[in-house]
């Protein structure tokens, strides 16, 4: 089951339109702010959920109007993001796969926040990206082969999530790897590119974060 979650931070409106036209998700959960580019793009969201105290009045009452949307409604003051309450409403929903939009640029600390959820989903074996018009974010727990023609833009870079990976190989790379140990102040992993048709991630310990990027047009 693929869900999609429509967040509050800055959503590239052609670039979200296209990935929810082109994904045809099985779920769709509008975050606060973000259903303001749902109802200008006339998506329905099966669910909605925030304080809503950043979205038009218009906007909410007519998704409240709607007897196929559910309505999550929280106080302003709670111990969990809106984004973070949304993947686990995607969770108990049955997701296999969960794409988030809007959840970069602006402010900092809720983009961390965001690439924390990346752990949550894997602790659940659940598959999350982050997805903006320059970036494809999500995180490894195991080893993975990556096709260049399914790439994302041209570069790849791979960070440690957590204290180190060990025994981190890349093959198929531009820059490859052999049993390498990265911790989180290592750079060596930033703006690689693939080189063969596959490209493969191994490693024996540790939660490798890949970014695939594109520079902006």
């Amino acid at each position: 089951m693929d869900t999609v979650l429509v967040c509050g931070g800055c959503l590239q409106e052609e670039f979200a339109r296209n990935v929810i036209e082109h994904m045809h998700p099985d779920c769709v959960i509008g975050i606060d702010r973000g259903l303001n580019f749902c109802y200008r793009n006339h998506i329905r969201p099966d669910y909605i959920l925030g304080d809503f105290d950043s979205i038009d009045k218009e906007v909410l009452a007519y998704y409240e109007s709607q007897p196929d949307v559910s309505v999550k409604r929280y106080q302003p003051e709670k111990d969990a993001t809106d984004t973070a309450i949304g993947m686990e409403l995607a969770f108990k929903a049955g997701s296999d796969r969960i794409f988030l939009l809007g959840a970069t640029g602006g402010r900092l600390d809720h983009y961390m926040g965001n690439l924390k959820t990346l752990i949550t989903a894997s602790r659940r074996n659940c598959q999350a990206w982050i997805l903006d018009e320059q970036n494809a974010i999500t995180l490894l727990s195991r080893s993975a082969e990556l096709k260049k023609a399914e790439q994302f833009g041209t570069y790849i870079s791979f960070f440690s999530m957590g204290d180190c990976v060990k025994g981190l190989t890349l093959r198929g790379f531009k820059y490859p790897l052999t049993d390498y140990t990265m911790d989180n102040a290592d750079g060596i992993g930033i703006s690689n590119e693939i080189e063969a048709e596959t490209a493969s991630v191994t490693f024996s310990e540790g939660q490798v974060l890949m970014i695939m990027s594109k520079d902006k047009i």
